[in-house]
């Protein structure tokens, strides 16, 4: 059997790595061709992908019972909580305000993990993390500065929830290091689809609804997820973090090309902002771990 060579494995893996990203770019614009209301889009969505996601996993372990693969960590419970909370507001976002906020707002995810790890875990910072918070906290300004409506201001507090949960549940994944990953992914869905079944409405949906809400989760979730597992294991962290930024600035223009939805010019130069702050931030203080987990 020809052994793969390294630097072909590094490109597969950025590669892997961007089609996941263009998987999750997707987000907002399944929002758009539905005519559910936010607790049964996101049922949906969580049940499927949740599936998905379980899916995968039984079919990489070889031998786990039905069993098994609901026997979960406290740790594992921890994460797919603090993921769940971050989805529901994900998503909830989309609808209120535009895919560009939402995506740009989502773009301080590297940098609010770092306040948080600096707080909580008493990590050390330097002037070059700092700064691009700073960066960061001018660009969601600009972004709200330019926000008139209620709804829109409304939905980038949301996505600021979203941010905020996401960035806690990698803090808790360093205090759970034995939570599988995976098992907190679908456990998540599963937990998001309990959480919105009571409010959701099952009796006049479309069956064109039906086919989106379910390949919602099948790209969003399921392929995106299980594309990138395949693609992070080929690079280091901090390349997987930076095509994995591509996201951020390619749902906007999704929404454009798709919708017509105009992000404004405020959410261009507050995202434009965030995006060169956290490019910035990844790259010089994750340049020391490139090495790693390639």
């Amino acid at each position: 059997m020809k052994k793969i060579k390294p630097e072909h494995d590094r490109r597969l893996g950025i590669v892997l790595v961007l089609v996941a990203a263009m998987a999750w770019s997707t987000a907002g614009l399944f929002t758009r061709v539905v005519s559910t209301d936010i607790p049964t889009t996101l049922f949906w969505r969580s049940l499927t992908g949740g599936l998905c996601v379980m899916a995968m996993y039984m079919c990489s372990q070889k031998g786990e019972t039905l069993r098994g693969a609901f026997r979960f960590s406290l740790g594992e419970f921890v994460v797919a909580a603090l993921s769940t909370c971050g989805m529901l507001c994900f998503i909830s976002a989309f609808f209120y305000t535009t895919i560009a906020n939402v995506s740009f707002v989502y773009g301080t995810m590297p940098l609010v993990t770092f306040v948080l790890a600096f707080l909580v875990l008493k990590e050390k910072g330097d002037w070059v993390s700092f700064s691009s918070c700073v960066l960061c906290v001018a660009g969601v300004a600009i972004i709200l500065w330019g926000s008139q409506r209620f709804d829109d201001v409304f939905g980038i507090v949301l996505a600021l929830g979203m941010t905020f949960f996401m960035a806690s549940l990698t803090i808790a994944a360093k205090y759970f290091p034995d939570a599988n990953a995976v098992k907190a992914t679908y456990l998540s869905g599963f937990l998001g689809a309990f959480a919105t079944a009571f409010f959701s409405s099952f009796g006049n949906i479309l069956p064109v609804d039906y086919f989106w809400l379910t390949l919602y989760g099948l790209v969003n979730v399921g392929a995106g997820f299980g594309i990138y597992l395949l693609g992070v294991q080929r690079v280091p962290a901090v390349t997987a973090a930076l095509v994995g930024l591509t996201e951020i600035p390619v749902a906007p223009v999704w929404a454009w090309l798709l919708f017509r939805e105009n992000p404004g010019i405020n959410a261009l130069i507050g995202g434009a902002i965030i995006l060169f702050a956290t490019t910035a931030y990844l790259l010089m203080t994750g340049g020391k771990q490139s090495d790693h987990g390639a």
